[in-house]
């Protein structure tokens, strides 16, 4: 993500964390390794039914480590790539309780009844969305 204007990255970077610190630990997507084409190994990542779809807002942060090399620690396990696709499992997680309505899939929410929107607990805060582009 590069802008012209550095305030705009920042407030993008900023953005995204928010975005993952809201979520959290159990709002993310769990992994499963898998070998493709026979050499490379991937994590196919598994959906998470309930959740909007970050993928794009995820491969950024992940496309990040891979092109700035040079402030991540060397050390520890190389990261692996990670594959993104409807057609990967999903995951078991259960929904997360008190996030904002914009963290939750419309189509998964417009299933519920209301009783289960109320067990949510869906935050009335609003949770803007920014539209970000990787270059």
């Amino acid at each position: 993500m590069k802008s012209e204007d550095p305030d705009d990255d920042l407030r993008s970077w900023k953005w995204l964390q928010r975005l993952i610190n809201t979520l959290g630990e159990h709002g993310m997507s769990s992994e499963e390794s898998s070998v493709e084409n026979g050499i490379e190994n991937v994590l196919r990542v598994k959906n998470l039914e309930w959740r909007k779809n970050i993928n794009k807002e995820l491969e950024i942060v992940d496309l990040q480590r891979v092109v700035d090399k040079d402030i991540f620690c060397s050390q520890g396990a190389k990261p692996l790539p990670r594959k993104r696709a409807p057609n990967n499992p999903n995951s078991s997680r259960v929904p997360l309780m008190g996030l904002p309505m914009a963290l939750y899939d419309d189509m998964w929410i417009s299933q519920l009844t209301e009783l289960q929107r109320e067990s949510l607990k869906i935050l009335k805060d609003p949770f803007p969305w920014m539209k970000l582009v990787a270059t």
